[in-house]
């Protein structure tokens, strides 16, 4: 009786692990550049614009990323932080802070259109004067 649970389980579960996109979710990469150089690390969020869809995240090294996101209408929020230098409250650890321009992230005009296929390739090319000079 063992065994024929086992073998059941196996069946359930197996069909998962051979699944890749789905015609619902792309996979996206791209390149981010701030200032002409690549983004040395980071976080980028595809947000659905008309909450139809879940959000996806990944992980930005050395300017590149790979996400695998539902398609759609997305707003796109791009978050960098670094340490600060001065400790965080009474804790023993540092302080970070966020140093992409809000235009970003929290209050992020980047859009993109992600169509069903195999692979998309979105860039974004920063300017950390971009708050100042309203670009």
């Amino acid at each position: 009786m063992r065994y024929v649970f086992f073998i059941f389980l196996i069946i359930l579960l197996l069909p998962g692990c051979f699944q890749g996109t789905s015609s619902h979710e792309s996979e996206v990469s791209g390149f981010i550049k701030l200032d002409g150089e690549p983004l040395p690390e980071g976080t980028i969020t595809f947000i659905s614009a008309d909450n139809t869809t879940h959000s996806a995240q990944g992980k930005i090294q050395d300017g590149e990323y790979v996400v695998t996101v539902p398609v759609g209408e997305k707003r796109v929020e791009i978050h960098a932080s670094r340490w600060t230098g001065k400790p965080y409250q009474k804790y023993d650890i540092m302080e970070t802070e966020q140093y992409l321009p809000a235009i970003y992230n929290e209050n992020s005009q980047l859009k993109a259109n992600v169509k069903p296929a195999e692979n998309v390739k979105l860039d974004f090319e920063l300017d950390s004067n971009a708050q100042k000079s309203g670009k």
